[in-house]
């Protein structure tokens, strides 16, 4: 099982790493890209092309996300 720690260096993440950054499952954070929350970068027009995930896409939703409870 690859962890983020071993790869904490890189800043484009295959899909499941970019899960385990935002401790949600790969399913969704799938869906909060379909929905156009979070850009992907894909090398290839095919659908068999891998998604990544820029690091530095993954922090910024996360400040989007944050809100205040009161």
């Amino acid at each position: 099982m690859a962890t983020l720690g071993s790869n904490s260096g890189k800043r484009l993440l295959r899909l499941k790493l970019a899960a385990e950054y935002l401790s949600v499952s790969p399913g969704t954070l799938r869906g909060i890209v379909q929905r156009g929350e979070l850009p992907i970068i894909k090398l290839a027009e095919t659908g068999h092309s891998p998604w990544l995930i820029d690091r530095i896409e993954l922090d910024a939703w996360i400040e989007r996300s944050k809100v205040m409870l009161t």
